[in-house]
């Protein structure tokens, strides 16, 4: 359901949506909050599909929103992290929250492999968050000038392989975040002057190449619910490269900035 309010001078309209895919269940989550004091967004993706899991994601959806309402993103992301005790078994996720301030001021904050985006008419689409799993992490250390030309032969030979291996194995999660391990970032400036922010789970961008994001963006950046719905639905139908690929949960939440 799309609601709008008025953040400052700017009018904000809120929308998510969420596909259970392939899966057993939807451990997938999103929230989206305005308040006078500002707006909150974020979308939780569950490790696994247990009922807990499903049940502490939409408590940490909720919690992270509500608080990046008023306190900015860092503070959200935080707030949902205390909503995941570390005990053996416990549930765990990773998440991304947004909040964007009277003011105008847009902050970012995620831990995991959920991502964000925005859009503008005139810059189109950029992605502000990297995956904190061991697949980019290796990726990353691809381009380290302190390789030696054995290792570079050797990840030349084989990193493709272990990229796409460790895409999955996350490196943070929400039961383990701190302030010191989560990824904030600020948009300021010419950065922060956007049409749309987006908030997608994996179980969207790593079906959906970032040119189809984008295009989905333009078609649809007057109508937020639609766009949310569009990013799930063509998420969990796109074909898989491998027939014997089930869809993941997919989830957005999209925030337009008016």
């Amino acid at each position: 359901m799309t609601t709008i309010h008025q953040c400052g001078t700017r009018t904000v309209t809120l929308a998510s949506a969420t596909r259970v895919g392939g899966r057993d269940a939807n451990a997938d989550a999103a929230a989206v909050v305005g308040t006078p004091l500002g707006v909150g967004a974020a979308v939780i993706d569950g490790i696994g599909s247990s009922p807990a899991v499903v049940a502490a994601a939409q408590l940490a959806a909720c919690t992270a929103a509500v608080v990046a309402a008023h306190r900015g993103a860092q503070a959200g992301i935080m707030a949902a992290a205390d909503t995941y005790p570390d005990y053996p078994g416990a549930p765990n996720a990773v998440g991304a929250v947004v909040s964007v301030e009277p003011g105008g001021r847009i902050e970012i904050a995620h831990v995991g492999d959920c991502a964000v985006w925005t859009w503008s008419k005139t810059g189109g689409l950029t992605r502000w968050t990297v995956d904190q799993t061991a697949g980019q992490h290796v990726t990353h250390m691809l381009g380290n000038p302190g390789l030696t030309e054995l290792d570079r032969a050797a990840l030349a030979e084989h990193g493709d392989q272990v990229v796409g291996a460790l895409a999955d194995y996350v490196l943070n999660g929400l039961v383990f975040a701190t302030i010191s391990t989560i990824s904030w970032t600020p948009l300021r400036g010419p950065a922060g002057v956007a049409d749309l922010v987006l908030l997608t789970s994996d179980g969207v961008h790593k079906a959906l190449p970032a040119a189809r994001i984008a295009e989905l963006a333009e078609t649809h950046v007057e109508n937020v619910q639609a766009l949310a719905d569009a990013l799930v639905d063509v998420a969990v139908t796109e074909p898989r490269a491998d027939p014997d690929e089930t869809a993941d949960n997919a989830t957005a939440a999209v925030i337009r900035l008016a």
